[in-house]
This record gives C-alpha cells, sequence and structure tokens, in this order.
C-alpha cells in the first residue's frame, strides 16, 4: 500500500472512530465549500491562510473568535474551508484540500500559502503538506491531533529527538511523525505550534520538543476556543506570514534573527530578540534551554534530568548543573567535580559535589 493510500486509511479510520457519536456526519462537496476574505477589498494580498476548523466546528467560529480579523489586520487573505469531518471519514480530506483551496490559490497567484489547522483540522493541515512537498510556505498548528496511543507512547519512550521510524512504512501516524522528524530538521516549511498545557495530550509536547523554541507557544488552558484564541494572539505577530521579519512592521526580509545568532555561538535562543538589529549588531542576551515564555505553571524551577529549569528574564532557561558545577561551583563559589538537579525543600537546585564524596555520581 503506498504511503498515500495508508495515511488516508488510517485517517478514515480514525475520522469514523471520532464519529461514532454522531451518526449521520455531513456530507462531502466536491468542490470543497470555502469563502474568500480579502484583507483589502478589491484587492488580493501577497498571502493567503487557509484555516481548517476542528471535529464538530463550523468555519464561521475562526471569524467568531477574532482569527480572520487579526489576519485581515496583519494584510493577509483568507480562505475559510469547510474541512469537516465528513471528509476525514471518506478518506478525501486532503484530496479536496489541495485540489479545491491550495491549488487554486496557487493558480490565483499568491505567492505565499499557509495553512493553520486547529484540533482534527491540524491532523489535516500536516496531512496535506506531507503529501504535496512545496504546495505551503508554512503551517499553524492549534492543538493538533498526532496520532494514536500506543505510536505516541513509544515515542514518548524512546524520545521524541531520538526516536527513529522503521525503515519498512508503517500506519498513518509513525509516517506523520517521520515526515515530522524531516520537516522539523529542515524547517521547511516552517511549522509553529500552539497548545494549553492542561490538554492533556502528549504529542503536542513532543512535536514541540522538535521545533524550534521560538515557534512553540503554550498558555494555560484545555483543549478549547479560549485556549487557542489566547495563543492565537500570542502568535499572530511570531509568524512571518509575508515573509518579512516579525519583529516590526516593514522591517524587511529577515537577514539572521537574534535567535538564529545565539544558536551560531552555541546558545539555544536569545532573551529579547527584538532589542538586537536585523543585520546582527550588537551584544546579544543568549541563554540554553526552552527560551519560551514563563507563565505562572511554569514559574517554579523544575528539574530536566541534569538540568535545572527556571524562569529567568521572562523565559524557561535551562542550567546545565554539571557544567554549572564545574565553573560556577557551589553556593560559597568553589568549583566541583559535578553536580545534578535536585529537588530540596520544595525547590528545585543544582547540587554539587566532588568524586569520591558520598553519594556523588561520576
Amino acid at each position: 500500500m503506498s504511503q498515500v493510500l495508508r495515511i488516508a486509511a488510517g485517517l478514515g479510520a480514525l475520522a469514523l472512530a471520532a464519529l461514532t457519536a454522531c451518526p449521520f456526519p455531513l456530507a462531502t462537496q466536491r468542490p470543497m465549500r470555502s469563502m474568500q476574505i480579502l484583507a483589502h477589498a478589491g484587492e488580493r494580498s501577497d498571502t493567503v491562510a487557509i484555516l481548517l476548523q476542528g471535529h464538530g466546528d463550523a468555519p464561521q467560529r475562526f471569524i467568531d473568535f477574532g482569527f480572520v480579523k487579526l489576519l485581515e489586520a496583519a494584510g493577509v487573505d483568507v480562505v475559510l474551508a469547510d474541512a469537516h469531518s465528513g471528509y476525514y471519514a471518506d478518506r478525501t480530506a486532503e484530496v479536496r484540500i489541495y485540489e479545491d483551496i491550495i491549488a487554486p490559490a496557487r493558480a490565483a497567484g499568491y505567492a505565499r500559502v499557509w495553512l493553520v489547522g486547529v484540533s482534527m483540522g491540524g491532523m489535516g493541515a500536516l496531512w496535506t503538506t506531507s503529501m504535496h512537498p512545496g504546495a505551503v510556505d508554512g503551517v499553524v498548528l492549534l492543538a493538533p491531533y498526532l496520532g494514536r496511543r500506543r505510536t505516541l507512547r513509544a515515542i514518548e519512550k524512546a524520545g521524541a529527538a531520538a526516536w527513529q521510524p522503521p525503515a519498512e512504512p508503517g500506519k498513518w501516524d509513525q509516517e506523520i511523525w517521520r515526515w515530522l522528524k524531516q520537516a522539523s530538521v529542515t524547517q521547511n516549511p516552517p511549522i509553529y505550534l500552539g497548545y494549553g498545557v492542561h490538554d492533556g495530550d502528549r504529542g503536542r509536547t513532543m512535536l514541540g520538543q522538535l521545533l524550534p523554541r521560538e515557534h512553540v507557544f503554550t498558555r494555560p488552558g484545555g483543549h478549547d476556543w479560549q485556549t487557542w484564541t489566547e495563543l492565537w494572539h500570542l502568535m499572530m505577530p511570531k509568524v512571518p506570514w509575508r515573509g518579512e521579519d516579525p519583529r516590526a512592521d516593514g522591517a524587511g526580509p529577515v537577514l539572521r534573527t537574534a535567535d538564529e545568532l545565539c544558536r551560531d555561538k552555541g546558545f539555544d535562543f536569545a532573551y529579547d530578540p527584538t532589542a538586537v538589529p536585523k543585520e546582527g549588531s550588537g551584544e546579544l542576551a543568549c541563554g540554553f534551554g526552552p527560551g519560551t515564555d514563563c507563565v505562572p505553571e511554569t514559574n517554579d524551577a523544575y528539574c530536566d534530568g541534569v538540568a535545572m529549569v527556571a524562569c529567568e528574564r521572562g523565559k524557561l532557561t535551562a542550567t546545565n548543573c554539571v557544567q554549572h558545577c564545574r565553573t560556577v561551583g557551589d553556593p560559597e563559589g568553589s568549583p566541583r567535580d559535578t553536580g545534578r538537579c535536585a529537588i530540596r525543600k520544595d525547590e528545585a537546585a543544582c547540587v554539587c559535589c566532588d568524586h569520591g564524596d558520598p553519594g556523588c555520581g561520576p
């Protein structure tokens, strides 16, 4: 079975399972129904965002919750595609999204085409993008569905970065993760991810571990429109919809972002990307770790292996305790041989020691 048929069959089964509570799924249309909204009346933009709804939702929700309004303000045209659950049930979602929505947008002359998917629509966005290389310039995902529990457990057990798909093609979600691994390395196309920290789906957290830190956004909340709306307000200014520097209006194409310059120096992120001239001059304040914005749930430090993750200058920053103990030293400032992260008095801290000390590891 080809990859396209395998994924189509798998997602069709997924959709049928999801629709068990709905004995009469909506009938599909050919071509798929859609509505175009121009950012400027009578004038087409150079960029279009195609919005894909979640299971049980209608495209109107993107209007109701202000998604379209913010895209219009950014000069981005919008296509609301009625990619409802029926298309997943009859295994035609990817074909219809591409043939009826993306291909006509390209034919109309749009230089950039973005897919925005919420929940089930996020899976549809990934599925379609993976099947049509070069057709999509960027993907924005809000709480996407990313696979069956057994697949996610296997990836989690190995670690998202270390997991490798089997050489032979497998189930649909395995193939999606095979593609995600490749896309996360090449960043072609760029993928932006947002989800609520109380959503409870381990797949979103693991995908976030593969993506550039500045492409991942979280907020307190669950799998609901309130959370997604808050995330949308965070993400909109950070996505280079029109190929421009998202830090300032009219800044022009990005040469090297502050985060990229920090990574060139061996760090993970820049604390304040907006303070750095886009040509890369000036001093950079760089850090290690996730680099995502602190939220109330992450204000308290915690251990991640040998690293201590804490909120610093509004960003989640990771301190390698082994390196810290060897260079900075213990609380008295004395360098030690090694260290580890441990919870002491309900707080995470780097605990330093010398080889030979009782309980001191290698």
